[in-house]
């Protein structure tokens, strides 16, 4: 059985050695496209140390009136307009460069790469290179620079002064996908995906962004700037982060300006997951301070919807639609600057929570806490305020003796401590009530505890309720 098995491979080798000469060659235009993607990959840059000595070079050559050697004058492109100095200042060296182009396709891709990768339209040089490079690119029948040609013609990629801002107006114009216009434009590899020339185009898109937020069709404008400022998990440019948030965040900085719900959840959502939460990451809101409180209000927005939906789920008390009512009338004051909830364990694990708040929220542990009942931490001016679901009393303390935001679990020890005394209700006179044990909610239909509570946040927090603002609607 073995010989006859050894015997059938040996006319199977056979018969494919025969027929290997007949296969038919690359069809031109399969050839076409693998040419093609290999010239819109970015070509790998010599190393630093590399290049440093080309710069050395360069620069004895130049200066003593000698022609650089082809070798240097080949990589001469990627120090045009980097390190200490840049070769842009080298007398005569441009038009070298340009010449070598005029020559060789390869040198030609070298000077359009470092043009990009260092664009700054008011860098020395980076307007006469870009006039020599759409000089170059249409007197040019490579097939390579095919992708160069293209994006110039539409988007006028080489000018310095006009490119970065129909490559922007591209972006926020809904016709073609972010995607499609950055793989159009030549963006598509990731080395020119953060090049200073997106850079540009960033910068531009900020300038434009506030305006196209107030207009309709904010929302999808929104939406393709922002794939644009991505670039994967990431912000596209981490080290603008502030400039990100400032322009974002630019049309609700007055707090008497409540954007439309979708769109803030939009922003929020974007800035939290590229940024980070202010609650938790505070330092990566540097420059951004105001922008970073705006999104800790929008976050507690949605902790104080998210809380009350679980209450329905796990408490199904008929008093809490006075409780809603109340902190949803300081939340439209303006007055809630952050919110955290500690859950417990059967509400931690609710879908809804996870969903609506990712992981900003914290377990609720210790004795005496139970599986179904939740607090909502509020930061109103220098108070913190627990509210404890079901029949829990309410607590405020001195923000700066209280147990910090932003944790990942609390005791129940460490919300039932003892806290500031709530005024006594204004409209029982003579009652004196200097309780350290919280508030219970007591007279909800007349407001009898609102307007103890409403009393507090006047006296320390500056907060001004009148009874029309908590009534039920």
């Amino acid at each position: 059985m073995s010989g006859y098995f050894a015997a059938a491979l040996t006319r199977l080798e056979a018969a494919i050695a025969s027929l290997s000469p007949r296969l038919p060659p690359e069809a031109p235009t399969v050839r076409m496209v693998r040419v093609l993607n290999a010239a819109e990959a970015a070509p790998k840059e010599p190393e630093p140390a590399v290049l440093e000595g080309v710069r050395r070079r360069l620069r004895q050559a130049l200066s003593s009136g000698g022609n650089p050697e082809s070798k240097d004058l080949k990589r001469a492109p990627w120090v045009l307009w980097q390190g200490e100095p840049p070769a842009i200042s080298f007398p005569g060296l441009l038009d070298m460069v340009v010449a070598q182009a005029m020559r060789s396709p390869r040198a030609l891709r070298y000077l359009i790469e470092a043009w990009l990768r260092d664009f700054s339209p008011r860098t020395p040089g980076i307007a006469s290179a870009g006039l020599a490079i759409q000089r170059l690119l249409a007197d040019s029948p490579d097939t390579r620079l095919k992708v160069w040609r293209d994006a110039h013609d539409r988007f006028r990629l080489f000018d310095a002064a006009e490119g970065p801002a129909a490559l922007a107006t591209a972006i926020l114009n809904p016709t073609q996908p972010v995607a499609a216009v950055l793989e159009t434009a030549g963006f598509a590899d990731q080395v020119r995906a953060v090049s200073s020339y997106l850079r540009a185009v960033q910068s531009e898109l900020l300038a434009r962004l506030p305006v196209a937020l107030e207009r309709p069709r904010a929302r999808d404008r929104s939406a393709r700037v922002c794939e644009f400022l991505s670039n994967g998990k990431q912000l596209r440019f981490d080290d603008s982060r502030a400039a990100v948030a400032r322009t974002l965040c630019t049309p609700w900085s007055n707090v008497a300006h409540l954007p439309d719900m979708e769109l803030q959840r939009d922003i929020r959502d974007f800035l939290v997951d590229r940024i980070g939460n202010p609650q938790l990451r505070p330092g990566r809101w540097v420059g951004a301070e105001s922008e970073a409180a705006l999104i800790r209000r929008w976050l507690a927005r949605a902790s104080l919807k998210v809380f009350f939906e679980l209450i329905a789920d796990y408490a199904r008390d008929e008093h809490w639609k006075y409780r809603e009512a109340f902190w949803s009338a300081c939340l439209t004051k303006g007055a809630i600057d952050d919110a955290w909830l500690a859950l417990g364990a059967n509400v931690h694990a609710s879908a809804r929570a996870r969903q609506d708040l990712g992981s900003a929220f914290a377990r609720l542990e210790g004795a005496g806490a139970s599986a179904d009942q939740s607090v909502l931490l509020l930061r109103i001016g220098p108070l913190l305020i627990a509210e404890w679901s079901h029949n829990g009393s309410m607590r405020a303390w001195l923000a700066d003796e209280a147990p910090k935001l932003g944790r990942s679990s609390y005791l129940r020890s460490d919300l039932v401590s003892p806290c500031l005394p709530f005024p006594p209700d204004p409209i029982r006179r003579g009652q004196q009530d200097k309780a350290t044990s919280g508030l219970r909610h007591m007279g909800s239909a007349s407001g009898a505890w609102q307007r103890r509570a409403a009393m507090l946040l006047a006296r320390y927090a500056n907060v001004r309720l009148q009874s029309m603002d908590w009534r039920l609607r």
